[in-house]
């Protein structure tokens, strides 16, 4: 039990320091349990237009943009700090499709009063992009947008995906460690970029 609580204290202290490897391996450890908690949050009203896995995604996305804001030292309270911003994640779905569900109603009182009935966004717009609407999510996508176009699709796949790197490796017809660096030098320019637009 010791050995496995030194071996994740270590984990963290290096993903906390900025290791890539020890990032993506947090999120693999924590996508379960991420996904559970954004199964339970969701009602099958608001499931209609966000599913659980959208919500996991942007909190993987968080701990990126977040790791290094953390200041405990073990596993319960790393556990903690990450329920906390998965659970303001869940809450912030909720009240965006509830915002949505209000303006639809007020532009069309007599229709029916259904989650489904979907506002006119200027496009299709998947789930997934309707939760990215948010403010903090937007610097990321678009901080992710802004990557030369193999490392967006490295951190893609693997944070956001949930994809190994051998698997990325086949999809991207490259070789293990070629994948490996680019998801490290996409995640040290998102981190960059992420870092410009919070301090201007």
């Amino acid at each position: 039990m010791n050995s496995i609580n030194t071996s994740f204290d270590e984990l963290l202290k290096r993903a906390c320091a900025g290791e890539d490897e020890a990032i993506g391996e947090l999120i693999d450890l924590h996508r379960p349990y991420l996904r559970i908690l954004a199964l339970r949050g969701l009602d099958s009203r608001v499931a209609v237009r966000v599913s659980a896995s959208d919500i996991v995604q942007q909190t993987c996305l968080s701990l990126v943009q977040k790791i290094g804001q953390f200041n405990g030292g073990n596993k319960a309270e790393f556990v903690a700090w990450l329920r906390t911003i998965h659970e303001n994640n869940i809450r912030n779905a909720i009240r965006h499709v509830s915002a949505k569900k209000r303006a639809v109603r007020r532009e069309d009182p007599e229709g029916p009063d259904r989650l489904d009935a979907q506002p006119d966004l200027g496009g299709d717009i998947s789930p997934s992009a309707r939760l990215m609407l948010g403010e903090d999510f937007l610097r990321l996508a678009t901080a992710l947008q802004e990557l030369p176009e193999d490392q967006h699709e490295a951190v893609r796949l693997r944070f956001i995906e949930g994809w190994s790197l051998a698997r990325i490796a086949e999809r991207m017809d490259r070789t293990f460690d070629s994948v490996a660096g680019l998801v490290k030098r996409g995640l040290i320019n998102l981190r960059n970029r992420l870092d410009e637009t919070q301090n201007h």
